[in-house]
């Protein structure tokens, strides 16, 4: 799983990175912990990876290649998201390595924000066994977002390359305190999101309030802040769906959304999302599905 993967899932995290001119904001604001810890657990399940890899003109598969989590913290208007999804190398083809984090809390509508990617630098299955030896870059994130600003601290550190998914609060550790990047201030505009994770919670909760009652689910977009940017989380097509079979696996009233994530006025990436709409499966993905480039194909399957 590439960086651009967990974007997608958390799937956007690839392109925010990019330079922009700051403005001055005091450190204090910059979390120094992951966000929403202290909110109980109300929702959690995991999920299996499988992966096809592209080698010349065949496409080979593997199930079992990696596995993800996604948690539910708090209610009302204190709640808080996680997400982490990686590739498990003992398992993975070219014992490929790449995993990431993002967690939001959310307290009055406003935003915490922590994440670590493994920086994408992949541009073919072959890179990967070149990538295989010595050390690995992650970007980094932790940002602060009121109602009217976000502060964000960029960073990219160095971590040991044997580091997997499983070792995941080594890399948080230097990642939270690390000092060396400058903080990054913008606006925050009237009716814009402070987060990926609750912009999708948001559209996968208007979406199944609308099947329920028989509504068509119209094709609508949400603004968010990343970091120091603007991005949009597009609802391109909506299909509900009486059924839903995968491995042996039956779940009753879901829906297929079809979504992209990018820049305002920029094309993103694209990802599929099943989710429930009715019982212990309301809003949560069943089958997230994405190719983020042109060898590499990846779907988590819910397990739990």
């Amino acid at each position: 799983m590439t960086t651009r993967a967990t974007i997608l899932l958390v799937l956007s995290f690839a392109a925010v990175f990019g330079a922009a001119a700051p403005k001055s904001a005091s450190r204090e604001v910059i979390p120094s912990e992951i966000p929403g810890l202290t909110l109980p657990i109300t929702q959690e399940h995991t999920y299996k990876m499988s992966g096809r890899v592209r080698a010349l003109l065949i496409w080979i598969g593997r199930d079992d290649v990696g596995s993800g989590v996604i948690r539910w913290r708090g209610t009302g208007e204190n709640h808080a998201y996680e997400l982490l999804i990686g590739s498990d190398p003992a398992k993975a083809p070219a014992k490929l390595n790449k995993w990431g984090f993002l967690a939001e809390e959310i307290r009055a509508g406003e935003c915490q924000v922590f994440g670590v990617m493994s920086k994408d630098s992949e541009k073919r299955l072959s890179d990967v066994k070149a990538d295989a030896a010595g050390g690995r870059p992650f970007n980094t994130i932790r940002s602060s977002i009121t109602q009217r600003q976000a502060h964000a601290r960029l960073a990219v550190l160095q971590a040991p390359n044997t580091l997997t998914y499983r070792e995941a609060d080594a890399v948080f550790r230097l990642a939270l305190r690390d000092g060396s990047t400058q903080t990054r201030t913008i606006d925050r505009p009237d009716g814009v999101r402070p987060g990926f994770l609750s912009s999708a919670a948001e559209v996968i909760r208007t979406s199944t309030d609308q099947a329920l009652r028989g509504a068509p689910i119209p094709a609508h977009t949400v603004t968010y802040i990343y970091g120091d940017r603007l991005y949009e989380l597009r609802l391109i097509e909506a299909t509900p769906m009486a059924k839903f079979e995968r491995d042996g696996r039956t779940f009753e009233k879901v829906i297929r959304g079809r979504f992209e994530t990018g820049r305002q006025g920029v094309l993103g990436y694209r990802f599929e999302l099943v989710f429930g709409t009715t019982g212990a499966m309301a809003g949560v993905p069943i089958l997230i599905s994405y190719q983020p480039n042109w060898w590499l194909h990846v779907e988590l399957m819910v397990q739990s």
